[in-house]
């Protein structure tokens, strides 16, 4: 059996056209109409492949294939929502693969012993709702009780909103909520949205965990003055210490342990003026690692480089912890299975960590999960130039289908035995 790779290259680019932006891109928020056309679509294709086609309470749509006998199904899949201008890849690439998959069986006649589910996980980038992952958390029982109020988007509209539009029942979502015993196992494929493929010239990731952000907010206060008219060694000027601490995130993060990544995303001065020294500044770090102590580790060495320099330069500063998500490790017998897999099929991969957050990560709280990434080119994301090549998205499609047959065959019995 083998991937039909025009058939899914050419539904990656038709619903590339649903919410397609002046830029190229794409702009397909949750619960809007683009995100309404995209997932009629997708229903169409899903029926096509003989699916059994329905939605939970919070929006996720699942079809499903039967098994030769009862039990819990193999789930696969993604989300097709998109940032503002994004790519057409993201997240769109591991739903159609999902079909593709299912649709290839059915058209070689190849039964399962396991039933096999495809999954559209609902608001996973949370443009327009804050937070995402909301489909996957839903289903992890992770969603807080009050969110449908809580919940609003720029333009004021309540999540409960958005959910009758869409006619869905907002006081129903804890309805969502699955038990462990539902899903065998949860594989998703995504594009890698990075540059270590690129880098190690191999179309294929199995990914290993998933990175946990440590993001703080740091603000470091001395006293405003003119540029021209308050000498160098009288100054108290945060910026300067702003700016020392910025490389050494960048320091720890390299020094700490090869997995660590460090980013200031944000810098702002205040009052803010090219002639004016500031007297605060505020800047965002994010830490992220699959291993908690390298990243803990960093996170220290970051906050005393601070005090240090702040005491010597008579400067006060504040740090605030505004997330710290510990890293998802997936379990390290499903990554040895796909490895396997993957050298019995002659795919070239290899092992990696993944740096963004993605629904595996609530999944791996129900079930074993398995994560597959697709080179991305220049490792752009989030944007139009986002792309991963037809070769590659049939190599990973193909590792993704041999995983779910064998899965869907009963192999993580043998493994546990």
């Amino acid at each position: 059996m083998e991937i039909n790779s025009d058939r899914l290259w050419s539904r990656i680019q038709a619903l590339g056209e649903i919410g397609r932006t002046k830029e190229g891109g794409v702009t397909r928020f949750a619960f809007s109409s683009e995100d309404r056309k995209a997932t009629d679509q997708v229903m169409e294709w899903m029926k096509e492949a003989g699916l059994q086609i329905y939605t939970d309470s919070i929006g996720n749509i699942f079809g499903r294939r039967n098994g030769l006998e009862e039990g819990a199904s193999v789930l696969i899949g993604s989300h097709i929502d998109s940032v503002v201008n994004g790519g057409k890849f993201d997240g769109v690439a591991g739903v159609l693969s999902a079909l593709e998959v299912i649709q290839v069986l059915e058209e070689n006649n190849e039964h399962t012993k396991l039933p096999i589910e495809m999954v559209i996980f609902v608001n996973e980038e949370g443009s327009r709702f804050p937070g995402g992952l909301m489909g996957s958390m839903a289903l992890a029982g992770r969603l807080p009780k009050d969110i449908v109020d809580t919940l609003k988007d720029s333009e004021g509209i309540t999540l409960r909103e958005a959910l009758n539009e869409f006619g869905l029942s907002p006081d129903k979502i804890k309805e969502a909520h699955c038990t462990k015993g539902k899903f065998e196992a949860f594989f998703e494929l995504h594009i890698e949205q990075g540059v270590v493929l690129e880098d190690q010239n191999v179309p294929v990731g199995i990914v290993n965990g998933i990175a946990g952000p440590y993001q703080l907010v740091v603000e470091i206060s001395g006293r405003s003055g003119h540029a021209g008219a308050i000498p160098m060694y009288l100054r108290r000027d945060p910026m300067v210490v702003a700016g020392m601490a910025i490389q050494e995130v960048e320091r720890s993060a390299i020094e700490e342990g090869e997995t660590i990544r460090g980013t200031v995303g944000k810098i702002e001065a205040f009052p803010g003026g090219h002639n004016i020294i500031p007297a605060k500044v505020e800047f965002t770090v994010d830490y992220r690692d699959i291993d908690p102590e390298n990243r803990l580790r960093a996170v220290n060495r970051l906050k005393n480089f601070i005090e240090r320099q702040c005491k010597k330069r008579k400067l006060q500063y504040k740090i605030i912890t505004t997330q710290d998500t510990p890293p998802t490790i997936l379990d390290q017998r499903i990554v040895n299975f796909m490895e396997e897999t993957a050298e019995e099929n002659n795919i070239s991969s290899f092992t990696m960590p993944s740096g963004a957050a993605h629904d595996a990560m609530n999944m791996h709280s129900l079930c074993p999960t398995g994560m597959i990434f697709v080179r991305s080119r220049e490792g752009l994301s989030h944007c139009p130039e986002e792309y991963s090549s037809k070769e590659d998205l049939t190599e990973a499609s193909s590792l993704l289908l041999h995983t779910v047959i064998r899965t869907a065959n009963g192999i993580l019995e043998k493994i546990k035995s």
